[in-house]
C-alpha cells in the first residue's frame, strides 16, 4: 500500500472514531487543562454485524455480495432442481405455521419479515453452508459469534452446525460423516446439534484427527418451548485455549472447557443446515426450515468475495463471468464433480483444478470436492471442463473468488 493510501485509512478511521491519534489531547489531558499527551494508536475491534432487514411481500431470495451462499443436493436428480418441500412462511411471508413451496435452488434461501431462512429437503443428502466475508480473530484473547435461530426441530435428520476452519484449510462444504462430500477440514473447530436430540457438542480437528469434546446431553427442551417464530441467542466464545458455547439468555452452556492449543487463531465462519433423508423413521417428521437473525461476530476480520453471475456450470454451460476482476492473491473456490476437471482463466492455456487439502479415506467418485486454487489478478472470465464418471457428467457449482486483505 503506497503512503498515500496509507494516509487516506488513517483518515477514515481518525473520522469515523475507529482511532486515536498521537496528537489528539488524551481525556485525561482534557479534564485536566488540555495538557497535550502523545498517545500510542488504539484501533477499536472491528464488529461484523448482520440483521437480515427487509421486509419483502414474498419469499424474497438471499444472497448478497457479502456473504458466500452454497447450497449443495447429492442426487444427481437434484442438480438443477431440488426436491419441493413446504418451505416456512407464506407466499406473502405470513408467520409460520404458514407455509409456500419451493425447489428452486434459489429459493432455499430467503428473507421474510426481517430474518432470513433455509430450507432444503434432500432424500439423499443437502446441505447450506452461509459464509460472511469476515474471519473471526482471536488473535488477540476470546472471539465471540453470536446468532439468533429458531429451535421447533421438524425431523432428528433435520440440524445446523457451525464450522471455523483457517482460511487455507476450510472447505466450502465440510462434512463429519462418510455419506457424503470429503469429509472435515484439516484443522477446524465444529459446534454440531446431536442427531439424537436438541443439544450440541463440539469437534476439534488437528490434522484431520477429531477431539469430540463431550459436553451436557441436556436438550434446551428442558428449558424452553421450542419455537418456529421465536429466535433464541445461541453464542460460542472461542480462544486459541478454551471453548464455551451454549445459550446466555439462559444462562445454559453445553461446553465450558480449556483446550490444547489450536495452533491458529483466525477463522472462516460457516453456518450450516443438513437434511439427509428428514422423512426417514418418524412418520410425523417433514423437512426442515430454520430461521436466522442478528449474526455477529466480534472480533472480525474483513477479506474480499467476488461472485460468479451463474450458479453452476456443466458441459452445456461452461463458463462464467466474475462481478469484478480477480485482485492480487486471489483464490477460486467451487465445488466439483467429475474426473479431470481443468480451468482456465479469460481464454489462457488449460490447467487441473486444484482441490482443497482433503483427508483422502473420504474421496468416492460420486462426491463433490472442494477446490481451492490460485486465481491471476484481472481475470473476469473462467472456463470449465472435465469427463464423465460412472453416475453421471461433470458438474461444478457455487464458484467464487476469495481475496484476503
Amino acid at each position: 500500500m503506497s503512503r498515500r493510501h496509507w494516509l487516506v485509512a488513517i483518515c477514515i478511521l481518525w473520522f469515523s472514531g475507529l482511532l486515536w491519534l498521537p496528537w489528539q489531547p488524551s481525556p485525561m489531558a482534557v479534564a485536566t487543562g488540555g495538557q497535550r499527551q502523545f498517545l500510542p494508536l488504539v484501533v477499536k475491534p472491528l464488529i461484523f454485524t448482520e440483521t437480515f432487514t427487509g421486509e419483502p411481500s414474498q419469499p424474497q431470495s438471499w444472497n448478497p455480495a457479502n456473504w458466500d451462499v452454497t447450497v449443495h443436493s447429492r442426487d444427481v436428480n437434484t442438480w438443477y432442481q431440488l426436491e419441493p418441500m413446504a418451505a416456512e412462511h407464506g407466499s406473502d411471508c405470513a408467520p409460520a405455521p404458514a407455509t409456500h413451496t419451493i425447489s428452486a435452488y434459489e429459493e432455499a434461501v430467503y428473507l421474510c419479515r426481517n430474518h432470513l431462512m433455509t430450507a432444503i429437503k434432500a432424500s439423499g443428502y443437502g446441505m447450506i453452508y452461509l459464509t460472511p466475508n469476515h474471519l473471526v480473530d482471536f488473535s488477540g484473547g476470546t472471539a465471540t459469534i453470536r446468532f439468533d435461530v429458531s429451535t421447533l426441530r421438524a425431523s432428528m435428520r433435520d440440524w445446523i452446525d457451525v464450522w471455523i476452519s483457517p482460511y487455507n484449510d476450510h472447505l466450502q462444504l465440510p462434512l463429519d460423516m462418510e455419506v457424503d462430500l470429503s469429509g472435515p477440514p484439516r484443522n477446524a473447530v465444529q459446534v454440531r446439534m446431536d442427531l439424537s436430540g436438541n443439544y450440541f457438542d463440539v469437534v476439534v480437528y488437528r490434522n484431520f484427527q477429531p477431539t469430540v469434546i463431550d459436553g451436557l446431553t441436556i436438550p434446551y427442551d428442558r428449558f424452553l418451548e421450542p419455537s418456529p417464530t421465536r429466535r433464541d441467542t445461541f453464542e460460542l466464545q472461542i480462544s486459541r485455549t478454551s471453548i464455551k458455547f451454549g445459550m446466555p439468555a439462559y444462562n445454559f452452556y453445553w461446553v465450558d472447557t480449556k483446550i490444547a492449543d489450536l495452533g491458529w487463531s483466525q477463522g472462516v465462519v460457516q453456518f450450516g443446515h443438513h437434511s439427509y433423508n428428514p422423512l426417514k423413521d418418524c412418520a410425523t417428521c417433514r423437512a426442515g426450515t430454520w430461521h436466522w437473525d442478528n449474526i455477529t461476530i466480534s472480533p472480525a476480520k474483513p477479506f474480499t468475495m467476488i461472485a460468479a453471475n451463474r450458479r453452476f456450470v456443466d458441459r452445456a454451460n461452461p463458463a462464467v463471468t466474475l462481478a469484478e476482476p480477480a485482485p492480487a492473491n486471489a483464490r477460486l473456490r467451487f465445488a466439483g464433480i467429475g474426473p479431470n476437471l481443468q480451468v482456465r482463466f479469460d481464454g489462457g492455456s488449460w490447467q487441473p483444478a486444484q482441490l482443497q487439502a482433503h483427508d483422502t479415506r473420504y474421496f468416492k467418485d460420486e462426491h463433490f470436492r472442494s477446490f481451492w486454487m490460485p486465481i491471476p489478478a484481472g481475470v473476469t472470465r473462467i472456463e470449465f471442463r472435465g469427463d464423465r464418471w460412472w453416475g453421471g457428467d461433470w458438474h461444478a457449482r457455487d464458484i467464487s473468488v476469495w481475496a484476503l486483505p
